[in-house]
């Protein structure tokens, strides 16, 4: 478990592994409120939706009866940009209180070998590097598909349960190296035989195969030839066995998959490439080249766009992500058959 260090004043949570981000923030969440005042030492911000003033008052007020405040930021990277915004930025951080931890959350993903948004050329990676003493870069990185068995079987006993070892196999094959989506499924299945047992392969046939990550695809699927009908029913489904929050995030990285895979169709790659650049076991790979070659380049970057403006309007409440994701629906598919 990626846990951030005490003693450093800022932590760079980053990466694609939402689940493992997720897990390091509920950790912190969970030790704030074992402490005394937790409420008056703790706060949560979004870069999206923040103003100066509010991200100051936070970072820079004084921790009640405990030695140190924890403010965890998401998406900072909201309120850089360009070189002077990048400098203003870098000069907030370095005016940190020793009494305040800052935690920053950066969403991230593996483009051709670096990161998008934390790779080698990024300001803050840079900067974070020449201020170890104070900074810590924190790296969640998906697991490749060979590691996501032995992935699968320690998330399984840490949630007080067990899976046998072709069990979890057969789950790898149906969930990839999506750990957000594994350990959805573990919780499904140790629920379904109530800890009582270790998970076997029967399980996971009877209560996973066919489930979310699969019908993901199927729903793309019906998009990337413009069957609106399928694409609907394929979405109600989803639906009906997930929460929107997680669905939405498993069809973004689906089409941030497909961009990163009509690149490498575009320069005469195949599913070998696929496999080995973007961690996938074989039959994903051989799916997301199919699906790619449905598209251009240009309206898969166009469906992520769209993709990012519905989630910044849903955590804004400025629309219903059930609604949205039924107009994203129409508009791709008179796109693909257009």
């Amino acid at each position: 478990m990626n846990e951030p260090t005490a003693e450093k004043r800022i932590v760079i949570l980053f990466g694609n592994d939402s689940e493992s981000i997720t897990e390091a923030l509920r950790l912190i969440e969970q030790q704030q409120a074992e402490t005394c005042m937790a409420e008056m030492n703790y706060a949560r911000l979004d870069g999206k939706n923040l103003s100066e003033e509010k991200l100051s008052n936070a970072v820079m007020a004084l921790p009640f009866l405990q030695p140190r405040r924890v403010v965890v930021l998401h998406n900072p990277l909201s309120l850089a940009g360009g070189r002077d915004g990048n400098q203003k930025f870098l000069k907030m951080l370095e005016s940190i209180p020793e009494t305040t931890q800052l935690i920053l959350v950066i969403p991230d993903e593996i483009e051709r070998k670096d990161w998008a948004v934390m790779g080698n050329s990024s300001f803050l990676r840079k900067w974070a590097l020449k201020n170890r003493d104070t900074v810590e870069l924190r790296e969640n990185r998906l697991p490749t598909p060979a590691l996501m068995r032995d992935w699968i079987s320690r998330k399984a006993l840490a949630m007080g349960g067990q899976i046998d070892g072709p069990a979890a196999q057969a789950l790898v094959a149906q969930v990839g190296n999506d750990t957000l989506a594994a350990r959805q499924a573990l919780e499904k299945l140790l629920l379904y035989i109530n800890y009582e047992r270790p998970i076997d392969t029967i399980d996971v046939q009877e209560l996973i195969s066919g489930s979310a990550s699969a019908s993901v695809f199927d729903m793309v699927d019906a998009l990337a030839v413009g069957n609106a009908r399928e694409a609907f029913r394929t979405l109600e489904i989803l639906l009906e066995d997930q929460e929107v929050p997680a669905l939405f995030a498993m069809i973004v990285r689906q089409f941030r998959l497909l961009i990163q895979t009509r690149e490498i169709l575009d320069q005469r790659g195949g599913a070998a490439l696929v496999q080995q650049e973007l961690n996938q076991v074989p039959f994903v790979a051989d799916k997301l080249c199919r699906q790619a070659a449905g598209f251009t380049l240009n309206q898969l970057r166009n469906i992520y766009q769209q993709l990012v403006e519905m989630d910044f309007a849903a955590k804004t409440s400025q629309s219903d992500p059930r609604t949205a994701l039924n107009v994203l629906i129409a508009e791709v598919s008179l796109m693909v058959k257009g």
